[in-house]
């Protein structure tokens, strides 16, 4: 699955949070699915030392699930890379757009925020144009979501696809399809079972 993922950097109180839940709110409010990640250059967790979680963790778990009423935390003893959490995420659930507050990777698309030395793959300098923001970000959805020419539910549950396994799927049924009387070329495939 070749979703969206922007990265947006620049330095401490020049808004990035603020307009990472901007961003949020407009498109979640659009329909659009957005995780959001946050790098943090310093030594950080969300876990409260003494709470069971915690206890948990310092015993040696090397993952902890707490699930609550509210919400359910995975947390990962260990340093990921953003390529991994990409994955990780896209393991869990769809979503059209995965948002990386201080991204700081070669190959992330980036925004750029205030007076701050230029990263690699920086493809918008934001000055303050929310609307204009909002149609780049949008605008790769869509390019993103066209790439996407292979769809799997099962369950009624959206089944995400990396490259690799949606080749393997696509090559295998058309394999199987061409060899079938009455089949000529094949440009578009459905399939629905229940089992």
């Amino acid at each position: 699955m070749t979703l969206a993922v922007f990265g947006i950097y620049g330095r401490s109180g020049s808004g990035k949070t603020n307009l990472i839940v901007k961003i949020i709110k407009q498109l979640s409010n659009e329909g659009f699915r957005v995780a959001s990640v946050k790098i943090s250059d310093k030594k950080i967790n969300i876990d409260i030392n003494g709470k069971d979680s915690w206890k948990h963790s310092k015993a040696g778990a090397k993952l902890v699930v707490l699930s609550s009423k509210v919400e359910t935390d995975f947390l990962l003893n260990q340093r990921e890379d953003i390529l991994e959490i990409i994955s990780q995420i896209n393991c869990i659930d769809y979503f059209d757009l995965i948002i990386i507050e201080g991204a700081n990777d070669d190959f992330t698309q980036k925004i750029r925020i205030g007076n701050i030395k230029e990263r690699k793959n920086t493809i918008l300098s934001y000055n303050g144009d929310f609307k204009k923001l909002i149609e780049v970000l949008k605008k790769e959805i869509v390019r993103r979501n066209n790439m996407n020419k292979m769809s799997i539910k099962v369950n009624g549950k959206q089944i995400n696809l990396t490259e690799f396994p949606e080749d393997i799927i696509k090559n295998t049924i058309c394999g199987m399809l061409k060899s079938l009387k009455g089949v000529d070329g094949i440009k578009n495939v459905e399939i629905k079972f229940e089992l």
